[in-house]
């Protein structure tokens, strides 16, 4: 079930590839997320370039598996570097760094010690972006982020302050 699950959202996810401003894969790692939140991998759609896509695979093999799926709106991306003010860097476009805001939806499906739970809720991303020739991106952010749990009870979750750092490789 899991696998099957996995494969529609990819095959999904690379449909759409044709009509995206860009596409990329990486991992990363999650801190203070909760108890069920694991390092991994994510596939990132942006069909514009305020929008973004990510579909999660956090893998912890001993105990938790999560396909996550995150949609992210992020009007607020400043470049901070190069700027006039830095000489130095003012010729290296092939390096950058952004600051980035923006509000998001999320949705998980959890499979804690063989028991599913599915939750999703509201969360807002901010972070620092550095991207090495528009190919390569070293991400960090926060995301406060509000849950609802659907299965097996309706019930509020906790807010929360899941810390991530990753790489990303882009190819479009």
């Amino acid at each position: 079930m899991k696998k099957k699950l996995l494969l529609c959202i990819v095959i999904i996810c690379v449909i759409t590839i044709t009509n995206v401003h860009a596409l990329g894969i990486g991992v990363q790692g999650n801190f203070y997320a909760g108890e069920i939140f694991a390092p991994g991998i994510s596939l990132v759609v942006s069909p514009t370039s305020i929008t973004h896509i990510a579909l999660n695979w956090y893998l912890d093999f001993d105990k938790t598996n999560i396909i996550g799926l995150t949609f992210d709106a992020v009007p607020l991306n400043i470049k901070i570097l190069p700027s006039p003010k830095f000489e130095f860097m003012a010729s290296r476009e092939d390096l950058s760094l952004y600051f980035n805001l923006g509000l998001g939806l999320f949705a998980n499906i959890a499979f804690v010690d063989k028991e599913l739970s599915y939750f999703g809720g509201v969360r807002i991303p901010v972070g620092f972006s550095f991207y090495l020739a528009k190919l390569f991106e070293i991400f960090t952010y926060v995301s406060p982020s509000f849950e609802v749990n659907l299965i097996p009870a309706i019930e509020f979750g906790d807010r929360f302050y899941p810390v991530a750092i990753g790489v990303r490789l882009w190819f479009k």
